[in-house]
């Protein structure tokens, strides 16, 4: 087994390999996450593969942790349909409850797609609890917002370091966060090589009215934390930003696609991003469980 916080060119490879091996077998449409940038730790041991002990070029079992958060960690993990029943999982799972335990994380999010029967088999075994789902949504003609514009006392700017304290207090009311986990977040956005984030500005006071944040990859761009300060909810501010950020990605990167991930329980935002085009491509249900409890099942 290797366990890593860093995925090199070849791991990566076998990660997406081993991947679309499991989505074609059981039907699946999501992707994991392979960077380690958003982490409230960024040296927390993330990654963990498991070979064939016959072929150790074979990559046959993945997990990764996500924990952009000190109290809580998301686990996906992959295992090759011909190497299922045999405790691969297993092995990986007692690592990297081992690594929560010792950076005192308590709550397991076990994150997987309804279609997968085999995971949710697993999951019954653990004894772990449906908390809710998250909808991965695509837009669907992301060229119609192509001159869209905002109002002449709004604008949309780069944001940096300097915005820190500012975005965190939006980010932790907006999100129901601690202000220190918010501040680490964000500063983890602004040290990451792929994320950014911009910010909504009101021209005539300077108040920073809300922000976005969003990954560009090699195909995909990705919005993530659209915020905006309590104050300035319901007049269209949110709309606005992500049809300005939109246009802008539609003349820098005219060939990718436009995803973002919403939870069930947020009605207001799905129903915003459904009338600006988004819709659902999949579904990722969240199943919670304590990590010592499932420290004792091994």
């Amino acid at each position: 087994m290797i366990i890593t916080n860093h995925l090199d060119a070849s791991q990566s490879a076998q990660v997406a390999d081993l991947e679309a091996l499991c989505k074609k077998y059981e039907s699946l449409q999501g992707s994991i996450f392979l960077s380690n940038e958003l982490n409230f730790d960024t040296t927390l041991p993330c990654f963990y593969l498991l070979y064939n002990p016959e072929n150790t070029e074979e990559l046959i079992a993945f997990l990764s942790i996500f924990a952009p958060l000190s109290d809580e960690a998301e686990i996906y993990a992959y295992t090759a349909p011909t190497w299922r029943r045999q405790g691969c999982f297993n092995t990986l799972l007692e690592a990297a409850l081992n690594t929560l335990w010792e950076y005192g994380i308590d709550n397991v999010l076990f994150v997987h797609e309804p279609a997968s029967s085999d995971a949710s088999a697993v999951l019954r075994t653990l004894g772990t609890a449906y908390q809710y789902s998250e909808y991965l949504l695509t837009l669907q003609k992301a060229s119609v917002f192509a001159d869209a514009a905002l109002p002449n006392e709004l604008v949309l700017l780069p944001a940096s370091e300097e915005d820190l304290d500012p975005l965190t207090e939006i980010h932790a009311l907006a999100f129901k966060e601690e202000k220190t986990e918010a501040r680490q977040f964000l500063a983890n956005v602004f040290d990451s090589c792929t994320s950014h984030a911009k910010k909504l500005i009101c021209t005539d006071t300077g108040e920073l009215v809300g922000f976005c944040c969003f990954t560009i990859g090699r195909n995909d761009i990705s919005i993530f934390s659209v915020a905006i300060h309590p104050a300035h909810h319901r007049k269209g501010c949110a709309a606005g930003m992500l049809k300005c950020l939109i246009g802008s990605f539609c003349k820098a990167y005219p060939h990718h696609s436009v995803t973002l991930e919403v939870n069930s329980q947020n009605t207001a935002a799905f129903s915003l991003y459904r009338k600006l085009g988004f819709a659902i491509t999949t579904q990722f249900d969240y199943s919670l469980a304590d990590c010592g409890k499932l420290l004792s099942l091994f």
